[in-house]
Protein backbone atom coordinates (compact mmCIF):
# COMPACT_ATOMS: atom_id res chain seq x y z
CA UNK A 1 0.00 0.00 0.00
CA UNK A 2 2.80 2.65 1.14
CA UNK A 3 4.47 1.79 -2.61
CA UNK A 4 1.20 2.24 -4.38
CA UNK A 5 0.53 5.79 -2.58
CA UNK A 6 4.32 6.45 -3.40
CA UNK A 7 3.46 5.47 -6.80
CA UNK A 8 0.61 7.74 -7.14
CA UNK A 9 2.55 10.92 -5.92
CA UNK A 10 5.40 10.12 -7.93
CA UNK A 11 3.72 10.52 -10.75
CA UNK A 12 1.91 13.12 -9.59
CA UNK A 13 5.40 15.66 -8.96
CA UNK A 14 6.59 14.77 -11.78
CA UNK A 15 3.84 15.35 -14.27
CA UNK A 16 2.07 18.35 -12.46
CA UNK A 17 -1.54 19.25 -12.44
CA UNK A 18 -1.88 22.73 -14.31
CA UNK A 19 -4.90 24.82 -14.06
CA UNK A 20 -7.11 24.07 -16.77
CA UNK A 21 -10.14 24.55 -18.97
CA UNK A 22 -11.35 21.65 -20.32
CA UNK A 23 -12.85 18.95 -18.24
CA UNK A 24 -12.42 15.40 -18.81
CA UNK A 25 -15.85 15.12 -21.42
CA UNK A 26 -13.71 17.58 -23.56
CA UNK A 27 -10.37 15.90 -23.03
CA UNK A 28 -11.89 12.64 -24.12
CA UNK A 29 -13.81 14.37 -27.33
CA UNK A 30 -9.94 15.71 -28.09
CA UNK A 31 -8.71 12.36 -27.53
CA UNK A 32 -11.43 10.59 -29.50
CA UNK A 33 -10.80 13.09 -32.31
CA UNK A 34 -7.22 12.84 -32.70
CA UNK A 35 -8.07 9.08 -32.72
CA UNK A 36 -9.90 9.08 -35.71
CA UNK A 37 -7.94 11.86 -37.25
CA UNK A 38 -5.17 9.35 -36.62
CA UNK A 39 -6.91 6.37 -38.15
CA UNK A 40 -7.91 8.31 -41.49
CA UNK A 41 -5.04 10.35 -42.13
CA UNK A 42 -3.44 9.34 -45.53
CA UNK A 43 -1.25 12.73 -46.33
CA UNK A 44 1.65 14.80 -44.34
CA UNK A 45 -1.00 17.68 -44.10
CA UNK A 46 -3.64 14.94 -42.67
CA UNK A 47 -1.01 13.83 -39.75
CA UNK A 48 0.00 16.94 -39.03
CA UNK A 49 -3.89 18.14 -38.21
CA UNK A 50 -3.87 15.01 -36.27
CA UNK A 51 -0.63 16.22 -34.16
CA UNK A 52 -2.35 19.78 -33.91
CA UNK A 53 -5.23 17.95 -32.30
CA UNK A 54 -3.35 15.82 -29.66
CA UNK A 55 -1.42 19.15 -29.14
CA UNK A 56 -4.61 20.68 -27.60
CA UNK A 57 -4.34 18.50 -24.98
CA UNK A 58 -0.58 18.77 -23.96
CA UNK A 59 -1.43 22.36 -24.24
CA UNK A 60 -4.33 21.72 -21.85
CA UNK A 61 -1.42 19.89 -19.35
CA UNK A 62 -2.56 16.49 -20.37
CA UNK A 63 1.22 14.43 -19.56
CA UNK A 64 0.93 10.45 -20.26
CA UNK A 65 2.97 7.68 -22.69
CA UNK A 66 0.31 7.29 -25.28
CA UNK A 67 -0.69 10.87 -25.72
CA UNK A 68 3.18 11.63 -26.87
CA UNK A 69 3.56 8.52 -28.39
CA UNK A 70 0.70 9.08 -30.66
CA UNK A 71 1.38 12.56 -31.43
CA UNK A 72 5.32 11.80 -32.02
CA UNK A 73 3.83 9.55 -34.57
CA UNK A 74 1.68 12.06 -36.31
CA UNK A 75 4.49 14.46 -36.07
CA UNK A 76 6.62 11.68 -37.93
CA UNK A 77 4.37 11.32 -40.05
CA UNK A 78 3.96 14.90 -40.97
CA UNK A 79 7.39 15.57 -41.10
CA UNK A 80 8.15 17.31 -37.94
CA UNK A 81 11.30 15.38 -36.89
CA UNK A 82 12.44 17.28 -34.64
CA UNK A 83 9.07 17.69 -32.77
CA UNK A 84 8.72 13.60 -33.54
CA UNK A 85 12.29 12.83 -31.62
CA UNK A 86 11.12 15.17 -28.83
CA UNK A 87 7.64 13.73 -28.04
CA UNK A 88 8.83 9.87 -28.41
CA UNK A 89 11.60 10.73 -25.81
CA UNK A 90 8.58 12.18 -23.38
CA UNK A 91 6.36 8.84 -24.19
CA UNK A 92 9.72 7.34 -22.67
CA UNK A 93 9.81 8.91 -19.45
CA UNK A 94 6.63 7.84 -18.92
CA UNK A 95 6.02 4.39 -20.32
CA UNK A 96 9.82 3.32 -20.17
CA UNK A 97 11.22 0.76 -22.61
CA UNK A 98 8.53 0.01 -25.27
CA UNK A 99 9.11 -1.63 -28.55
CA UNK A 100 6.94 0.53 -30.97
CA UNK A 101 8.43 3.87 -29.47
CA UNK A 102 11.86 2.28 -29.84
CA UNK A 103 11.03 1.83 -33.46
CA UNK A 104 9.35 5.18 -34.30
CA UNK A 105 12.01 7.03 -32.34
CA UNK A 106 15.15 4.84 -34.14
CA UNK A 107 12.90 5.50 -37.32
CA UNK A 108 12.96 9.51 -36.68
CA UNK A 109 16.57 8.95 -35.79
CA UNK A 110 17.37 7.75 -39.08
CA UNK A 111 15.31 10.54 -41.21
CA UNK A 112 16.84 13.29 -39.52
CA UNK A 113 20.52 11.94 -39.94
CA UNK A 114 19.24 11.29 -43.79
CA UNK A 115 20.38 7.04 -43.17
CA UNK A 116 18.31 4.21 -43.57
CA UNK A 117 19.06 2.94 -40.18
CA UNK A 118 20.05 4.40 -36.67
CA UNK A 119 22.43 3.00 -33.90
CA UNK A 120 20.91 4.38 -30.40
CA UNK A 121 23.95 7.05 -28.90
CA UNK A 122 26.10 5.33 -26.45
CA UNK A 123 24.30 7.79 -23.54
CA UNK A 124 21.53 5.48 -24.06
CA UNK A 125 23.53 1.95 -23.95
CA UNK A 126 25.13 3.54 -20.52
CA UNK A 127 22.32 5.51 -18.52
CA UNK A 128 20.18 2.04 -19.64
CA UNK A 129 17.71 2.44 -16.29
CA UNK A 130 17.18 6.19 -16.88
CA UNK A 131 15.54 5.42 -20.81
CA UNK A 132 14.28 1.76 -19.55
CA UNK A 133 12.56 2.40 -16.98
CA UNK A 134 9.65 5.05 -16.56
CA UNK A 135 10.26 8.01 -13.97
CA UNK A 136 7.28 7.20 -11.81
CA UNK A 137 9.56 2.96 -11.55
CA UNK A 138 13.03 5.16 -10.65
CA UNK A 139 11.79 6.67 -8.07
CA UNK A 140 10.39 4.17 -6.12
CA UNK A 141 13.64 2.52 -6.62
CA UNK A 142 15.47 5.39 -5.22
CA UNK A 143 13.12 6.07 -2.44
CA UNK A 144 13.33 2.18 -1.50
CA UNK A 145 17.31 2.23 -1.70
CA UNK A 146 17.18 5.68 0.79
CA UNK A 147 15.01 3.69 3.14
CA UNK A 148 17.58 1.11 3.29
CA UNK A 149 20.85 3.51 3.63
CA UNK A 150 19.35 4.37 6.41
CA UNK A 151 17.65 1.31 8.37
CA UNK A 152 21.80 0.48 7.34
CA UNK A 153 23.26 3.20 8.88
CA UNK A 154 21.22 2.48 12.14
CA UNK A 155 22.20 -0.93 11.92
CA UNK A 156 26.02 -0.03 11.75
CA UNK A 157 25.88 2.41 14.84
CA UNK A 158 24.26 0.02 16.92
CA UNK A 159 27.51 -2.56 15.69
CA UNK A 160 25.66 -5.36 13.73
CA UNK A 161 28.01 -7.24 11.64
CA UNK A 162 29.58 -3.50 10.15
CA UNK A 163 31.37 -5.42 7.20
CA UNK A 164 27.81 -6.64 5.38
CA UNK A 165 26.57 -3.26 6.77
CA UNK A 166 28.79 -0.84 4.98
CA UNK A 167 28.09 -2.80 1.73
CA UNK A 168 24.90 -2.35 2.33
CA UNK A 169 25.55 1.44 2.51
CA UNK A 170 27.83 1.56 -0.58
CA UNK A 171 25.42 -0.15 -2.63
CA UNK A 172 22.00 1.65 -1.38
CA UNK A 173 23.75 5.02 -1.72
CA UNK A 174 25.46 4.51 -4.98
CA UNK A 175 21.56 3.22 -5.85
CA UNK A 176 20.19 6.45 -4.42
CA UNK A 177 22.75 8.41 -6.68
CA UNK A 178 22.08 6.77 -9.58
CA UNK A 179 18.39 6.80 -9.53
CA UNK A 180 17.72 10.02 -7.91
CA UNK A 181 19.42 11.81 -10.22
CA UNK A 182 17.88 10.31 -12.93
CA UNK A 183 14.55 10.95 -11.82
CA UNK A 184 15.76 14.80 -11.04
CA UNK A 185 16.73 14.94 -14.99
CA UNK A 186 13.64 13.38 -15.84
CA UNK A 187 11.55 15.85 -13.79
CA UNK A 188 13.68 18.30 -15.08
CA UNK A 189 13.49 18.30 -18.64
CA UNK A 190 9.71 17.87 -18.84
CA UNK A 191 9.25 20.47 -16.42
CA UNK A 192 11.16 22.61 -18.98
CA UNK A 193 9.47 21.39 -22.14
CA UNK A 194 5.84 21.51 -20.99
CA UNK A 195 5.32 24.64 -23.06
CA UNK A 196 7.56 24.46 -25.96
CA UNK A 197 5.48 24.20 -28.67
CA UNK A 198 5.72 21.03 -31.01
CA UNK A 199 3.96 22.08 -33.53
CA UNK A 200 5.95 23.73 -36.21
CA UNK A 201 4.27 25.87 -39.18
CA UNK A 202 3.91 23.47 -42.00
CA UNK A 203 5.70 23.86 -45.08
CA UNK A 204 4.05 22.01 -47.22
CA UNK A 205 2.15 23.28 -50.09
CA UNK A 206 -1.67 22.88 -50.01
Amino acid sequence: MFFKLLLMAGISCYAGVPATALDASERAFIWNEGQARMAAARTPDAYLRTAQTYQKLVDDGVRNGPLFYNLGTALLQAGQIDSAIDAFQRAEQFLGAQSDIHQNLKIAMARKADNETAEWPWYRLVLFWHFYLPAATRMIVAAVAFFIFWAALTLRLVGIQRSVVNAILILAAIIVILFGSSVVTSWHQEATTSGYQLIQTPTASK
